[in-house]
């Protein structure tokens, strides 16, 4: 498929940095065999959709110098108006939206929460330690290794390996003393 028409971008809309598109490159990879002003405002009208919430109008220059109306999209509002075009370029462009979206999510750590958001998370990180070490049950240590790995995902933060952390109940035919605690400060 090619989508390289349908560029994404970094823009700050409703009050948060997140994935927008520009209607015109949306208008064009559609194939809309309407006027992109004409198409775009009846959409608007049409679904209900809401200025500053779901678009941001930008005033640009065409090339001819003239002042013309543009607009940034949300990739929710660009997945909605793919789908009603009802053709195979609405149906794949609302696929690589919904791709660009599950990629930014797997990736985007801190930079999209909220100072609120982090500092929640970086309490618990803590925590999550201090249970983890006390906790010598292994499938309960595992939870909680993969819940402190979420946390610290988000934060950017690196993983420490869940050995690493506390003691855990020695397996048959082992003694307390091969397991370590590297995050105690002591060996037993």
């Amino acid at each position: 498929m090619n989508t390289s028409h349908v560029p994404v971008f970094n823009g700050e809309l409703d009050g948060r940095y997140q994935q927008l598109c520009d209607a015109r490159d949306l208008h064009t990879f559609l194939g809309v065999g309407r006027f992109f002003s004409t198409w775009i405002k009846e959409r608007i009208e049409q679904y209900g959709f809401t200025d500053g919430e779901d678009f941001l109008p930008v005033l640009a220059k065409s090339t001819g110098g003239r002042p013309c109306q543009e607009y940034n999209l949300t990739l929710d509002m660009a997945k909605e108006l793919a789908m009603v075009e009802n053709n195979d370029q609405g149906r794949q462009v609302r696929r690589y939206f919904i791709a660009m979206e599950r990629q930014a999510r797997d990736c985007r750590g801190a930079a999209y929460l909220t100072v609120s958001q982090q500092l929640a998370i970086h309490r618990q990180v803590p925590v999550l330690l201090t249970k983890l070490k006390a906790e010598t049950v292994l499938a309960v240590r595992q939870t909680l290794h993969a819940q402190l790995s979420q946390h610290c995902h988000l934060l950017a933060l690196p993983i420490p390996p869940i050995d690493s952390i506390g003691r855990c109940a020695p397996p048959l035919g082992q003694t307390p003393s091969d397991n370590h605690d590297l995050f105690a400060g002591e060996h037993p």
